[in-house]
């Protein structure tokens, strides 16, 4: 009889244990209830962030053909506008790329190429910066195509995308004053270090990123005058691998701002004909007048010189 009953009392233990057991492992499958569930509420949702559509390369070859690419927000359609008319549309992959092969050769002349991004359920966003590009006449002698980076409001630093003349991997291409501040930039071979000096006085350091492009900002602000300027790129070890020297005015922010008609400027790295036109007089196609005024100083309209003294003539 004792023994009846210490089995039974077994039994029920062993029972009571396997229906704990089936509740736990009942409770571990079971779906989440709304309190449990760890999706963030769309309160606490992060905004999608919208990549804006830019430029990275525009190449022309001397007979018109061009490439351009660039990023934007993947799986949208980029517009590439020359002046306010659509040049071409392009749909990005998923990584944001786009290229851009245009059917037919660019003509010769001036264009300010954008962007405009279109994407399902949202208001077009145009690109922050243009393109100003420069193709020469065929068949003629020429230094190639210029193409040049500006933020659309004016402000910031400028970018060389193509410039005429043989390729260099080492070089100064922009002195800008956006917002007042004195920003040098140009290219190096990737990850290798430039370090720039005025009158041999050391003014700033910088790694040449990915795609083999630098800029410097100044801490301490040079004072308005005329000086040389000295850009070193260096390898490990601090060695010069190369050295670009060229004459440099830091002109006053405000002259530069506001180039009047009939004033005089020193001509930096970068600036174009067009550029010069597009500030003085609110048109680039004027750049003629300027290129009129100083034939002299001028073999070549599409390729002017640092340090070079242009007369800006009235209208």
């Amino acid at each position: 009889m004792q023994k009846s009953v210490i089995v039974g009392a077994l039994g029920v233990v062993i029972i009571a244990v396997a229906v704990g057991l089936s509740v736990m492992l009942g409770d571990s499958d079971a779906p989440m209830t709304e309190a449990q569930s760890p999706t963030t509420s769309p309160a606490t949702a992060q905004v999608e962030k919208i990549i804006p559509p830019s430029f990275d390369v525009v190449r022309v070859n001397p007979e018109g053909n061009a490439v351009m690419a660039g990023r934007a927000h993947p799986d949208s359609h980029v517009e590439i506008l020359d002046g306010e008319t659509v040049f071409g549309t392009v749909a990005t992959d998923g990584h944001g790329e786009w290229v851009f092969v245009p059917e037919t050769l660019l003509q010769p002349g001036e264009r300010r190429l954008g962007l405009r991004m279109l994407m399902d359920g949202r208001e077009p966003l145009l690109s922050d910066h243009v393109v100003i590009l420069v193709v020469p006449e065929r068949g003629v002698s020429s230094d190639g195509a210029l193409a040049l980076k500006v933020r659309r409001d004016g402000t910031g630093p400028s970018e060389v995308l193509q410039k005429p003349g043989p390729e260099d991997v080492f070089g100064v291409d922009a002195v800008d004053y956006g917002g007042g501040n004195l920003t040098i930039s140009g290219h190096a071979k990737p990850g290798h270090a430039v370090q720039l000096y005025v009158d041999n006085h050391f003014i700033g350091r910088s790694l040449a990123d990915e795609a083999g492009r630098w800029h410097i900002t100044p801490e301490t602000d040079i004072a308005p005058g005329t000086y040389s300027l000295r850009a070193d790129m260096v390898d490990d070890s601090g060695q010069v691998i190369a050295r670009r020297e060229l004459p440099f005015q830091r002109a006053e922010p405000q002259d530069i701002e506001s180039l009047a008609p009939g004033s005089f400027v020193v001509v930096q790295p970068g600036n174009s004909l067009w550029r010069l036109a597009e500030r003085t007089y609110g048109k680039g196609l004027r750049y003629h007048m300027i290129y009129e005024a100083n034939q002299d100083l001028i073999r070549n309209p599409n390729l002017i010189y640092p340090g070079q003294l242009f007369r800006l003539p009235g209208q």
